[in-house]
């Protein structure tokens, strides 16, 4: 956004851009609610100044805005709206409270628009300024929209290509949803709490004790139930590969010495030779070649349902516990 509400007082508030952190949508980016936390207790500054991306966003949005308002006749502005309850300050990129969509929200992107990505931001605009549908517009940046090397000293406009073609415009309408906006909020809450642990303890803070408030003491203890569990898997799976090895040892020593069997009294070996048998199997893909209604005819489908499953990286300090 150019709205420069952006970034005055911004560690009082919770703002859109605030979202995917606190969502973990960042984490992709090694940014972690908890970095976002020390920033807003003002432990550590926010040290990101903008960069290619967010120059070329800054320039291209009043653009798109201005053809969006013609394309539709319609007459977004940009706005900000502050919540001093919740601590809420909502910088919209354009509304127009009597359009039928009265909330714009303009991005820049590279290959795809992640729509998943900016609708917690909509519903958060939507929320804050009380209406019922946001107009997400995204803007698909060319590949020659940045020619230099090193932005902290390639920044001016120069190095950038700010020709507008609409062509590159993709639109979604994101509707306001209650049921979304109460888990978000619930996020919201916890990471406001966990702020203010940090404040309370500035000087005494752990990080692990910010993530029992922010994500709750039961999901931590899980997680971390879980992560010990994943490395004893992991060592069984050490352990396996190296009797597998010792196996293939053994049996060429066995070879070697033209054994069948070994009985040292604690435990007995024995060599079994390698069989080599035929498996009879048809070949769907040249049937339904040359047959396809035979194919057809014989053809079972079966539907597989696959539970949803939780996704385990170890990191290396804690491979090597």
């Amino acid at each position: 956004m150019a709205n420069a509400n952006v970034t005055i007082d911004r560690y009082k508030y919770v703002g859109g851009s605030d979202l995917p952190t606190i969502l973990g949508l960042n984490m992709k980016y090694d940014k972690k609610p908890f970095d976002l936390a020390l920033e807003k207790a003002q432990i550590v500054p926010n040290s990101f100044t903008g960069n290619q991306f967010t120059k070329y966003g800054q320039k291209m949005e009043p653009v798109i805005r201005d053809y969006i308002n013609a394309k539709y006749q319609v007459n977004y502005l940009e706005d900000t709206i502050i919540d001093e309850t919740k601590h809420y300050r909502g910088n919209t990129d354009g509304i127009d409270r009597d359009a039928d969509i009265p909330i714009l929200e303009v991005k820049t992107f590279g290959e795809e628009l992640d729509v998943d990505y900016y609708t917690a931001q909509c519903q958060f605009y939507m929320e804050t300024f009380d209406r019922d549908a946001c107009l997400l517009v995204g803007y698909k940046r060319p590949k020659d929209f940045y020619t230099g090397i090193d932005y902290e000293l390639e920044n001016d406009d120069s190095y950038f290509n700010f020709e507008f073609d609409p062509n590159n415009l993709v639109e979604h309408i994101i509707y306001r949803d209650k049921d979304v906006w109460t888990k978000i909020e619930e996020r919201i809450t916890a990471f406001k709490n966990g702020v203010g642990y940090l404040v309370e303890n500035r000087e005494d803070y752990t990080e692990e004790e910010f993530n029992k408030i922010f994500y709750g003491a039961d999901l931590i203890e899980t997680t971390n139930k879980v992560a010990v569990l994943e490395n004893k898997l992991k060592a069984m799976k050490t352990v396996e590969a190296d009797c597998k090895k010792a196996k293939e040892d053994l049996y060429k020593l066995f070879e070697e010495k033209g054994l069948i069997s070994l009985d040292t009294g604690t435990v007995k070996i024995t060599k079994v030779a390698p069989t080599s048998y035929d498996t009879v199997s048809i070949d769907t893909k040249k049937l339904k070649e040359d047959n396809e209604d035979i194919y057809n005819k014989y053809k079972v489908t079966k539907t597989t349902n696959k539970k949803g499953y939780i996704l385990i990286t170890l990191k290396e300090s804690e491979k090597n516990d």
